[in-house]
């Protein structure tokens, strides 16, 4: 079986899997109706660590635009796209299903970010349908003093040369974030595009978590 395949395959499984309740036998020999993710997600928690924590204001869904730059800083083409962002494997890491542009040149990706405690750095895999050199593996941290995620990432041209991107990503408010991507050659580093994600209006999660509080403030009133 192809990586292609069974990376597909555990996608299908999981999103699958995330909208059914499962159930297990409890002791007396009855079945109990156990939490989906997504039920079990919405339930109080506790953070595996502060780090991980951090990831949370990018969950939900997001409008998208491009802005895309030649090598000289002009702008070449702006895309629109949306993506969606959702906590998985207990909270541990997100996933990202991201979509831009129009048929026939559409772009489709799924990737997933985590916290590596050992390494202290957040640890990300990006699956396309461009790519031809497989997934796109990144590493970043948190840098304090610019409120910003800072990424570094290589990939591969058609000639086969390794081409090194660097990806700074912050927030300007809780609605709005804004990622840069620059080509890195030795200290210079070229502006080539800039991603804006603005919360959808009304944006649905935060609507939901509005009621839920609300309907526990009348419930304790």
């Amino acid at each position: 079986m192809s990586t292609q395949i069974r990376f597909a395959l555990i996608a299908l499984t999981l999103a699958w899997t995330g909208g059914i309740a499962v159930r297990a036998a409890d002791p007396r020999g009855q079945s109990t109706p156990q939490k989906t993710e997504r039920e079990a997600d919405s339930a109080p928690f506790k953070y595996v660590n502060p780090e991980t924590a951090r990831l949370e204001p990018f969950v939900g869904p997001w409008d998208v635009i491009e802005t895309h730059f030649d090598a000289g800083g002009e702008v070449v083409g702006k895309v629109k796209g949306k993506e969606e962002i959702t906590w998985i494997l207990d909270r541990r890491a997100i996933q990202r299903t991201y979509g831009s542009g129009t048929a026939p040149n559409v772009y489709r990706a799924i990737g997933t970010l985590t916290f590596n405690d050992v390494e202290r750095k957040y640890h990300g895999v990006w699956f396309d349908n461009a790519s031809t050199a497989g997934p796109r593996t990144t590493k970043g941290e948190w840098r304090e003093e610019n409120r910003a995620f800072e990424f570094g990432l290589e990939s591969v041209s058609q000639d086969g040369s390794k081409v090194q991107y660097r990806v700074v990503e912050r927030f300007v408010h809780e609605e709005k974030r804004v990622a840069t991507t620059y080509v890195t050659k030795g200290d210079e580093s070229v502006r080539r595009m800039v991603v804006t994600y603005t919360r959808p209006v009304p944006c649905p999660d935060r609507l939901r978590i509005i009621d839920d509080i609300t309907v526990g403030r009348r419930a304790n009133e």
